[in-house]
C-alpha cells in the first residue's frame, strides 16, 4: 500500500509535467508563443519539483539506512515522516531497532553493574589462538591486580606475567584449579580458576573466572578456634572451679587451731580431688599435644587391602560379641606410599567410631570399601547407625568435640590431621541412608 501511493504520486507528477510539455508545444506550434513559454517554464518547475520530490524521498531512506549502519540511533524523524508512502515502514524498521537498541544498552548497563560489583574475577578473552583481545574485564580483577581496564593481553601479560602464564601453559584450554598469587608483596591469596570455552557467531571466547577462597579459609580456622578454644575453657574450668573451691575449703580448715579427725578427712578427700583434677588436666594436655605435634609420616609402600584386613582381624572378638557384622569389598591390588602406624591409627579410629555408633541399631552393619577411580584411592567407612544431625557435621572434626560419654574428642581431628599429612582428605557424607567416611588418597 505504500509503495503503490509512492508510485501513485511519482506518475501523477509525470502525467502532468508531460501534459504541461504538450501543451507548451502545442501553442508554440500555433504561434501563441508566450502562452508555450509559460507552460514550459512551468513544465521545468514542475522537472524541478520531481527531482527534489524523489531526491527528498532518497535521501531521508539514505540517513535511515546510514543511522542503522553506524549505529546511530539519536536521529529524530519527526511524526509527519512516518505518513510518506514507503518511508513509513522505513521508520517503522528504525524505531523498532532504536527501541531494541535502548532496551539492550539498559541490559548491558545492568550487567556490567552486576558483573563489577560481585566479588570475583571474569576475564573473557577473544579468538586466544589468534589476535587476543580481552572483550571483559571487571573491577575485581583491576582493582586486585592494580592494573587499568585494557583489551590488549600482550600489555596483560607484562603486568602480571605469573598469572597469564597459568592459561598460557594450558593452551587456554577448560580447566579448574587453585593457585596462590601474591601482587607487589602484598598478602598471598588462594583463588578458585575456572575456565570454559564458548563458540559465538563463528567466534571463539574464552571466559576466566576466579574466586578467592581465602576468605572463607580465614572464617573457617577462626570458627575453628573459636571452637578449641571454648573446649579448652570448659575443660580448665571444669578442674580449675572444683580445685579453686576445694583450696579455700583447706585453707578455712587449716586456719582453726586444733584440727578434728573430720577435718583431717575433709582434707584428705580435698587432696584426693586435687589429685585427680590434676590427672584430668594432664591427660587433657597429653592429648592436645598429640594432636599439636604429630610426627611427619615415614612413607612406605604398603598393602592397603591387607592393613584393612589386619585391623577387622583385631577386632573380630569384640565385633562377635556384639553381634556386627562387617563387609569388606577391597581392590587387592592397590598399594600406596603411607606410614603404617599412622595410617592403621586411621583405620582403627573409623572403625572403633562405627562400632560405637552401630551398637544401638537393629542388625548392626559396617562396610568397609577400597577402591580406585579418577586417579585417586578411595577408603570408605559406612554403617547402617542413625545419620549423624546435620547440626554437630561441622564440628565432628574438631579437636575435642565429642558426642560419647568416655571420648576424648581427638580420633577423628588427629585421623583428619594423619591423612593430610599423607597428601589426602577425610571427610564425612550421607550416601544412600548411610553414614559414610571417605578416606581420599592422591595418587
Amino acid at each position: 500500500m505504500n509503495q503503490r501511493k509512492d508510485a501513485i504520486a511519482i506518475v501523477w507528477r509525470i502525467a502532468v509535467l508531460l501534459a504541461v510539455l504538450f501543451f507548451g508545444m502545442w501553442f508554440f506550434q500555433k504561434e501563441l508563443q508566450y502562452t508555450g513559454a509559460v507552460l514550459l517554464l512551468i513544465g521545468g518547475a514542475l522537472i524541478f519539483e520531481l527531482y527534489t520530490y524523489v531526491r527528498s524521498h532518497f535521501m531521508r531512506i539514505d540517513k535511515i539506512v546510514s543511522a542503522l549502519l553506524y549505529d546511530d540511533y539519536s536521529m529524530d524523524l519527526g511524526a509527519d515522516t512516518g505518513k510518506q508512502g514507503a518511508m513509513e515502514n522505513a521508520v517503522r524498521l528504525y524505531e523498532k531497532i532504536r527501541t531494541k537498541e535502548a532496551a539492550s544498552v539498559s541490559q548491558k548497563m545492568i550487567y556490567d553493574q552486576l558483573l563489577n560489583g560481585i566479588d570475583s574475577g571474569i576475564l573473557i578473552v577473544k579468538n586466544p589462538e589468534g589476535d587476543m583481545e580481552i572483550t571483559l574485564m571487571n573491577t575485581f580483577v583491576t582493582n586486585y591486580f592494580d592494573i587499568p581496564t585494557t583489551s590488549n593481553w600482550a600489555f596483560l601479560r607484562k603486568r602480571i606475567a605469573n598469572f597469564c602464564s597459568v592459561f598460557e601453559t594450558r593452551n587456554f584450554t577448560e580447566f579448574k584449579t587453585t593457585i596462590d598469587i601474591q601482587v607487589d608483596k602484598e598478602e598471598r591469596q588462594t583463588f578458585v580458576i575456572q575456565t570454559s570455552r564458548s563458540l559465538l557467531q563463528g567466534q571463539v571466547y574464552y571466559i576466566i573466572l576466579m574466586d578467592s577462597i581465602q576468605r572463607v579459609i580465614d572464617v573457617k580456622q577462626n570458627e575453628a578456634w573459636l571452637s578449641i578454644m571454648k573446649v579448652i575453657a570448659h575443660e580448665l574450668m571444669n578442674s580449675l572451679t572444683p580445685i579453686h573451691s576445694l583450696a579455700n575449703n583447706m585453707k578455712a580448715i587449716l586456719e582453726q587451731d586444733d584440727l578434728s579427725v573430720e577435718d583431717k578427712a575433709d582434707l584428705a578427700m580435698s587432696l584426693e580431688t586435687i589429685v585427680n583434677r590434676s590427672d584430668h588436666l594432664q591427660e587433657f594436655v597429653d592429648r592436645y599435644r598429640r594432636l599439636t605435634m604429630l610426627p611427619t609420616p615415614v612413607l612406605k609402600h604398603v598393602h592397603l587391602a591387607e592393613m584393612v584386613q589386619g585391623v577387622v582381624r583385631n577386632y573380630r572378638a569384640l565385633l562377635a560379641q556384639q553381634n556386627i557384622q562387617v563387609l569388606l569389598h577391597l581392590d587387592e591390588g592397590l598399594h600406596a606410599a603411607a606410614d603404617r602406624s599412622q595410617f592403621e591409627q586411621v583405620l582403627i579410629n573409623l572403625l572403633t567410631n562405627s562400632v560405637y555408633a552401630v551398637s544401638a541399631s537393629e542388625n548392626p552393619t559396617i562396610t568397609i570399601d577400597l577402591y580406585q577411580e579418577n586417579k585417586r584411592i578411595y577408603c570408605v567407612f559406612s554403617d547402617n547407625a542413625p545419620l549423624i544431625d546435620s547440626t554437630i557435621i561441622d564440628k565432628i572434626f574438631l579437636p575435642f568435640y565429642t558426642t560419647r560419654k568416655e571420648g576424648a574428642g581427638i580420633g577423628l581431628s588427629l585421623s583428619k590431621s594423619i591423612i593430610k599429612a599423607h597428601n589426602g582428605y577425610l571427610y564425612y557424607q550421607e550416601k544412600n541412608g548411610r553414614n559414610c567416611f571417605v578416606i581420599a588418597l592422591l595418587l
